[in-house]
């Protein structure tokens, strides 16, 4: 599966880029699109087992709608990554199955929150080298905020990126106690949308122009 990149900008990061997919492009895309569910399920129902197996071999849930927004990320036009942001005025993961994890503070519920869920390396991409990956990712996503005006991006976050949040000197903003999801503990945290997050995860990630490609109907 390929998503054929533009003219790179330079050659530090010209392998890389995350394609910007909704319901106005999805049948553009729809190739692309499928690859991402597919990869979904070999992590989250194969590898971690949170969904029943399918016939298909892609992962959907009661939050793939037309409310989402998918950012695929590839490497010299393989896939590598993927995440899904929903706005949290509309119904999503948080709010719907783990409203009982916000002990803190209160659920949030704006146009201007996007829930970040469903984010993953494929498998092949992990171990050495895997950080800088996911700094790209995380730029991808903070760029994307960024571009249209959120204020804060997170949801459910497995607490063993504590450590990167930290390299990446994001402000975080905990609204609950860690509570355990398949065997590893998960809170609910939210980002807040800077400037200077979208350029710490560049620097972490080793680059130094945008990797975002959002071909979208205006």
């Amino acid at each position: 599966m390929t998503i054929t990149p533009p003219s790179a900008v330079s050659a530090r990061q010209s392998s890389l880029k995350a394609l910007v997919v909704d319901h106005t492009n999805a049948a553009k895309y729809s190739q692309q699109l499928d690859h991402f569910h597919y990869q979904r399920h070999r992590v989250y129902a194969e590898e971690l087992g949170w969904v029943p197996a399918t016939h298909s071999r892609r992962e959907f849930d009661a939050f793939d709608t037309d409310d989402a927004v998918y950012i695929l990320v590839s490497d010299h036009g393989e896939f590598v990554a993927g995440s899904r942001l929903i706005p949290t005025d509309r119904p999503h993961l948080a709010s719907t199955v783990f409203a009982g994890a916000f002990t803190l503070a209160p659920i949030v519920r704006s146009a201007e929150v996007l829930e970040w869920t469903r984010g993953f390396i494929i498998p092949e991409r992990r171990g050495r080298g895997s950080v800088r990956l996911l700094a790209a990712s995380c730029a991808a996503v903070m760029e994307y905020c960024l571009r249209h005006g959120h204020r804060q991006v997170g949801g459910m976050q497995d607490k063993k990126w504590l450590p990167l949040w930290a390299k990446l000197e994001w402000r975080v903003h905990i609204h609950g106690e860690p509570e355990m999801i398949g065997g590893e503990p998960w809170l609910p945290a939210y980002f807040d949308v800077t400037e200077a997050a979208l350029d710490n995860a560049n620097m972490l990630a080793g680059l130094n122009a945008s990797i975002l490609l959002d071909n979208r109907p205006l």
